[in-house]
């Protein structure tokens, strides 16, 4: 993945979760939408407020949600979008790299596996770097386990 320095930052109260801006293909603010009917490997739709509840306490929910549509992973099929769902703030924001540490090896592979890359500290807020892919990825084939 690049080293970009400008970021989608999905900011919930204690935690501001960054995507790098290069993964995004669009946003968009959408209203009444039921994330149980559709969620889910078929529609490529996922709820991101999911993958936070991981790190923190369930966050408060909003009126409106902001759809993020991410750039295909897949070279030979660009169409093939995949998409976050949040009820947080999102923002384009610009981060030196430098802000953000890398884990020890001791924590660096599990962290990874779930796509979480670097982190840090500012203004009493965690900022988690995070390859947004592998993070849905993760969450989708636990989820099939589970079953």
């Amino acid at each position: 993945m690049p080293q970009p320095d400008r970021f989608i930052s999905i900011a919930y109260q204690q935690i501001d979760f960054l995507i790098p801006n290069d993964c995004v293909a669009s946003s968009v603010g959408v209203k009444d939408l039921d994330m149980k009917q559709i969620q889910g490997t078929e529609s490529g739709i996922y709820d991101f407020d999911e993958v936070a509840s991981v790190f923190m306490q369930s966050p408060h929910e909003s009126e409106i949600k902001t759809m993020i549509v991410l750039k295909s992973e897949d070279a030979e099929n660009p169409l093939n979008h995949i998409s976050i769902i949040t009820t947080q703030e999102c923002k384009v924001c610009t981060i030196p790299l430098s802000e953000l540490s890398l884990f020890s090896d001791f924590y660096a592979e599990q962290f990874k596996k779930f796509g979480v890359l670097a982190c840090g500290f500012k203004d009493e807020k965690l900022r988690i770097l995070l390859d947004v892919y592998k993070t849905i990825h993760y969450m989708t084939d636990n989820e099939l386990e589970e079953l």
